[in-house]
């Protein structure tokens, strides 16, 4: 303990494993976690009755995917910023802010234009405050009313929480930075028994830690590296013993957790258990560079899947809607081709609209030598 301590309050130094600038299997990562909510999702499309409802019961969980894009996001932000740090020895704010304006902000906004439009044409009942939440990005508080078109917004809003808090901490506390993550994590457990038992959710910021804890355990996995505590000869990374012990540990944590069995250790440990498991998967894949798992993440159409992960995240959830959802108001399309529609939606937004603003982020971006 006293040797890990050491190390982390030694200097940043680059591991080979993260020098470039475009990490494999990431992208397959998001591909996974993008199918996992949209598969997820699309079980409410069909009847409880079908082969696929039973199936994505048992083994697809849309909150997984959105764990694994927390996780990614932490420890890609937290390490672009370390990167950041050893090149120019501080970090530039503004540019911060600027690049996530234009990650973020165009596509979010263009979808609530579009539900605005539906809204009018087919007289749905929402209101200001479903549109509120989404568009000062605090639609994971409860007092903003959330609908199924606008509802997935509760992730964004968490992201967005945590980048107007993250680059002021790193900035403050640079190489301690980490004990700000520990703090997090380790509250974790308690605060989710102190909520189930005594409430007081919202009031203490429940909506944002219930998953922002996920964003900080991939920071910390960051700062692990860049403080040279995840060594890239260590067979731990190749093995596939660990590979499928991680595995079944996440499965594990949501298939009882759904049906309320292990509750007294799910309940404080059982997110812990995920992300500490993804965390694991996440770094093998980018540290042991080969191997069946590792091809699979980066093939070709995996990847492709993964860099429209976020035009897909946002577009499914209308192509993707409830049986019960507005039945004789909203056309839908029925299950498969809401999925293939979905897809066919995120390529365009993407190709056709995102991209744009992409290449305007670009001028932000240092490049690390």
């Amino acid at each position: 303990m006293i040797k890990i301590k050491k190390k982390l309050n030694q200097p940043f130094s680059l591991p080979g494993f993260l020098s470039e600038k475009y990490l494999p299997s990431l992208d397959g990562w998001r591909a996974i976690a993008i199918l996992l909510v949209v598969l997820g999702h699309a079980k409410f499309t069909v009847t409880k009755e079908t082969i696929y409802y039973r199936f994505t019961e048992k083994f697809v969980y849309a909150e997984l995917g959105v764990r694994i894009f927390f996780i990614i996001s932490g420890f890609l932000i937290t390490s672009l910023l370390i990167k950041e740090t050893l090149l120019t020895n501080r970090i530039n704010i503004s540019h911060f802010f600027i690049k996530r304006v234009l990650r973020i902000f165009p596509l979010l906004y263009l979808y609530l234009s579009v539900i605005g439009i539906l809204m009018v044409y087919y007289k749905l009942d929402l209101n200001i405050h479903n549109f509120l939440g989404p568009i000062l990005y605090v639609s994971n508080f409860t007092f903003y009313n959330n609908t199924w078109l606008t509802g997935h917004t509760w992730s964004l809003s968490i992201e967005e929480q945590f980048y107007l808090v993250w680059p002021f901490v790193f900035s403050a506390m640079t190489k301690k930075a980490w004990l700000f993550c520990v703090l997090i994590i380790g509250l974790m457990p308690m605060l989710k028994v102190f909520w189930y038992y005594k409430g007081y959710y919202i009031q203490s910021l429940g909506p944002f830690l219930n998953g922002a804890d996920a964003i900080f355990t991939g920071a910390l996995l960051s700062f692990l590296c860049f403080k040279g505590l995840m060594k890239a000869d260590s067979n731990f990374w190749g093995s596939k013993s660990f590979k499928i012990i991680a595995t079944l540990i996440l499965f594990l944590c949501y298939f009882l957790s759904h049906r309320g069995m292990m509750g007294k250790i799910l309940l404080p440990f059982g997110g812990l258990l995920t992300d500490i498991s993804v965390c694991y998967l996440l770094l093998s894949t980018i540290i042991h560079r080969k191997g069946f798992f590792y091809d699979i993440l980066n093939n070709p159409i995996v990847t492709k899947i993964g860099v429209i992960s976020y035009s897909l995240y946002i577009w499914q959830q209308v192509f993707i809607i409830p049986q019960d959802y507005y039945t004789a108001i909203l056309p839908r399309s029925a299950f498969p081709f809401n999925i293939l529609l979905s897809f066919l939606a995120a390529f365009i937004s993407y190709y056709g609209y995102e991209v744009h603003f992409l290449k305007m982020k670009k001028k932000f971006i240092f490049i690390y030598p």
